[in-house]
């Protein structure tokens, strides 16, 4: 059976959510930076502010500066998880299998549902659309016969709600003109060192890569060249992964002034974990798996997870664990 995969992502999440409770924030320069810390960095910003000019990663003072009708709301990771989850209780109504990926983005699986609601194409135009006009969440979403292609298919739009699908057979052809660099997943720690390979190669584009044999794009990548041959050609087999029947407990953590002092940091997140394992053992429940969620201050994110060998809501258990999370 063919599958049909939906990525669905709202763009500037916390703006967008701002936007649906607040009318006077619409349609104007709005960024979501810590409004009382002297180097706020920005975080998030409206397609009105990315138009003045505007990065996130800019320093909150300079941004003003650029852009003095920029309009400014802190972050609310609370705010941010609740509109996540009306999100998620949304599509759930169409969706069989859906994986969060992060407030506002999510996978949903359609495969197998065009008897009860149709062509995959028409449920995802009606999610788009009511999400637009309900919640007032303009979203961009692309639907592919997988992951890889149906978010790559969302990078190539411009402003929400639209909707983009890349027929089976298409995906090599639609991949070829776009950039390396569009690809996910690549390690925070390759990332330079492999494109200047890549660049020196002269394989700019998808196209390029998918017209190299993976022999010699192995001799020359060493093992990245797995996964970017397959991906190049649009090849991806990685299923949506269902959310987990019990809530997941979060804490998080903003550093201002920045940190690089991995022990300062490492003794942060010890702190946080200790909270998340008093909460377990409140709740008599454990832990089975651990994620962690770094984002930089020039707005990238890196996450690493691992299913623990036993459930458990120690904090001598899961120390090491976080670590070697720190460190992937």
């Amino acid at each position: 059976m063919a599958r049909h995969i939906v990525y669905l992502h709202i763009p500037s999440f916390q703006i967008a959510v701002a936007r649906s409770a607040d009318s006077a924030l619409r349609n104007r320069p709005v960024a979501v930076a810590p409004t009382h810390a002297p180097r706020a960095l920005i975080r998030e910003l409206s397609i009105e502010a990315v138009h003045e000019g505007l990065q996130p990663g800019t320093p909150l003072d300079i941004g003003r500066l650029i852009c003095p009708g920029l309009q400014v709301i802190p972050p609310d990771s609370s705010l941010l998880q609740e509109a996540h989850r009306e999100l998620q209780h949304q599509i759930s109504r169409v969706a069989p299998a859906w994986e969060s990926i992060r407030p506002g983005s999510l996978f949903l699986d359609l495969t197998g549902t065009t008897r009860l609601f149709g062509p995959p194409i028409d449920t995802a135009t009606r999610i788009s659309r009511a999400l637009n006009n309900q919640q007032r969440w303009p979203s961009l979403i692309g639907l592919a016969g997988n992951k890889l292609v149906s978010q790559l298919a969302v990078t190539t739009l411009a402003k929400p709600p639209q909707v983009l699908a890349i027929p089976p057979g298409a995906e090599a052809s639609f991949l070829a003109p776009l950039p390396t660099l569009f690809l996910p997943g690549l390690h925070r720690s390759h990332i330079s060192r492999l494109s200047q390979r890549l660049e020196d190669l002269n394989l700019r584009t998808l196209g390029a890569i998918a017209s190299v044999s993976f022999a010699h794009l192995h001799a020359a990548l060493g093992d990245p060249a797995n996964l970017l041959h397959e991906w190049a050609l649009g090849i991806d087999s990685s299923p949506v992964h269902p959310p987990i029947t019990q809530p997941a407990i979060e804490r998080s953590a903003h550093l201002d002034p920045d940190e690089v002092d991995d022990r300062l940091v490492l003794g942060r997140l010890y702190r946080l974990l200790e909270q998340i394992c008093a909460t377990l053992r409140q709740q008599q429940r454990v832990c089975r798996r651990l994620i962690l969620t770094v984002r930089y201050s020039d707005h990238v994110e890196q996450t690493a997870q691992q299913i623990l060998p036993q459930s458990t809501y120690w904090e001598v258990d899961l120390h090491p664990i976080l670590t070697d999370l720190f460190y992937r």
